[in-house]
């Protein structure tokens, strides 16, 4: 019989999962298309400094990794990982290419001026440049930084901290080997310490995640059975599950009655009781109290229907409370609290709840 009744409902994991590899495959998806259009940024760079150094050899791999053959998610964020990786060496390298270049031609020129009365024959720039190297030392310092930097997870790559960028352009600048060598055991420990602190607020962002898929996917679940049910719903009604408050539902043909849900979604809390509209209160007639108690018996039915087709849909209702149709009073509202209910559309539900995603 269907009193005032309180349920605790909890989503099937297995549902959740599937939901959950759902949005990562979409999300793994998008992340792919962002690191195409990025590596489609390098060919013009080396282009461009091949036109401004055309008398060196300037050339670099811009060959991206092969996608892979199957479209599973570990296989897909295997690629996206590899491919990102790839992204960020390549910029390293077209980089110092530039640099390289750079110094190379700057090098050529200082040595055709000073050597303009020289007898003796005049050495290239790559010559000067091996015999002495001058940038072995900011060579092996880089290729320590990109090592230290590898360690970072691909979101801390492409936006890495501002203290962390510090700790490098010190590193990177430092002019006496000790200096140096501490300064890189501190960039090691810094980041050390940083990953730590991502992956704990990482744990903590899944666990929320989690949270917020649960209630995601149950709005929509209950959205998308009421609409099949036929039941008008509250506007309030698109976010109760997701945010929590307090909504009303009914069929037509039920004149001044409704259903009111009471939803906690932090402890999977469900309250449901048939509520009046009515401006008066005094106590209810005998008449009207037996009208009551019949509108609570059809919610009986109505209602058992409700939670068997959530239950089709991975969402289990524990009851924690239930009362007899009659065992306590229909709880009158006032016109007011009570919104004009619209039919429930599963596609605009749906579709305000990818909006509240992005």
């Amino acid at each position: 019989m269907s009193g005032p009744k309180c349920y605790r409902y909890r989503v099937d994991p297995a549902r959740l999962e599937a939901e959950r590899q759902r949005r990562a495959l979409a999300e793994c998806q998008q992340a792919i298309i962002e690191t195409r259009a990025e590596w489609s940024t390098l060919p013009p760079i080396l282009a461009d400094l091949q036109q401004r150094y055309p008398a060196q050899a300037l050339t670099i791999d811009l060959t991206p990794p092969a996608p892979p053959a199957e479209t599973t998610l570990d296989a897909l964020q295997r690629y996206r990982t590899r491919w990102h990786q790839q992204l960020l060496q390549t910029r390293a390298d077209l980089q110092r290419l530039g640099e390289r270049a750079a110094a190379n031609q700057s090098a050529q020129t200082l040595l055709a001026t000073l050597s303009q009365d020289a007898t003796t024959p005049l050495r290239t720039a790559a010559e000067v440049l091996q015999a002495n190297p001058p940038s072995a030392l900011a060579d092996h310092r880089q290729a320590e930084w990109q090592r230290l930097f590898q360690r970072l997870n691909d979101d801390d790559q492409r936006q890495p901290p501002a203290t962390l960028l510090e700790r490098r352009d010190a590193f990177l600048a430092a002019t006496r080997p000790g200096q140096a060598d501490a300064l890189a055991v501190e960039l090691r420990q810094y980041i050390q310490q940083f990953n730590q602190a991502q992956r704990t607020a990482h744990e903590q962002r899944q666990q929320q995640e989690a949270q917020d898929a649960a209630r995601r996917y149950t709005q929509q679940a209950m959205s998308e059975t009421l609409a099949e049910l036929g039941y008008d719903v509250e506007p309030g009604f698109a976010t109760l599950f997701v945010e929590g408050g307090v909504a009303h539902i009914q069929q037509p043909g039920w004149g001044d009655y409704y259903v009111r849900l009471r939803v906690k979604p932090e402890a999977g809390d469900l309250n449901l009781n048939v509520v009046r509209v009515s401006e008066e209160r005094a106590a209810a007639s005998n008449e009207q109290a037996r009208r009551d108690r019949e509108m609570e018996e059809a919610w009986c039915a109505a209602h058992g229907e409700l939670l068997e087709r959530l239950a089709g849909r991975g969402i289990a209702s524990e009851s924690l409370r239930a009362q007899a149709p009659g065992a306590l009073p229909v709880p009158c509202v006032q016109p007011e609290s009570v919104q004009r209910p619209s039919r429930a559309r599963v596609r605009q539900t749906a579709g305000r709840l990818r909006q509240r995603e992005l």
